[in-house]
């Protein structure tokens, strides 16, 4: 038997490599997709607080939201409350594209193939599992 943190990085980039497959004919990464679905939920979040959201590095961040916004899909804001920092926004053509039938589609059918064979209680019970193994690790640090 594997070792579990392997079995679930072996997971998580089998998921990386199937939603890059998935996003690629909207011209998205996978990273790119990760923002724009983080912003739909979150709109104008500060720039700080989407990278701890999406746990990845500030200059990685930054070349995303660089292309998002140069393809039109995101714009950068100055904060009301403090000028020195920027949120991030979806734009109307992000909003469109999130919210079209080709887009919401490619979304399902991917959970979908994720849950293939999984039965309603199985599902539930494979996502409570995986926030308890969050919270967990999170009580690490």
């Amino acid at each position: 038997m594997s070792h579990p943190t392997l079995e679930l990085k072996k997971a998580y980039l089998a998921l990386r490599h199937a939603l890059d497959h998935t996003v690629r004919r909207f011209n998205l990464t996978s990273a790119q997709f990760d923002v724009l679905q983080l912003l739909m939920h979150h709109d104008g979040l500060p720039h700080r607080e989407l990278q701890q959201r999406l746990a990845i590095a500030s200059p990685t961040l930054t070349n995303i939201i660089d292309v998002l916004e140069r393809e039109g899909h995101v714009e950068r804001r100055s904060n009301e409350a403090d000028a020195r920092t920027k949120t991030i926004h979806l734009s109307l053509k992000a909003r469109a594209l999130c919210a079209s039938e080709e887009f919401c589609l490619a979304g399902e059918a991917l959970v979908g193939q994720m849950f293939k064979g999984f039965t309603e209680d199985e599902r539930a019970g494979f996502m409570q599992a995986l926030k308890r193994v969050e919270v967990n690790l999170d009580a690490l640090t």
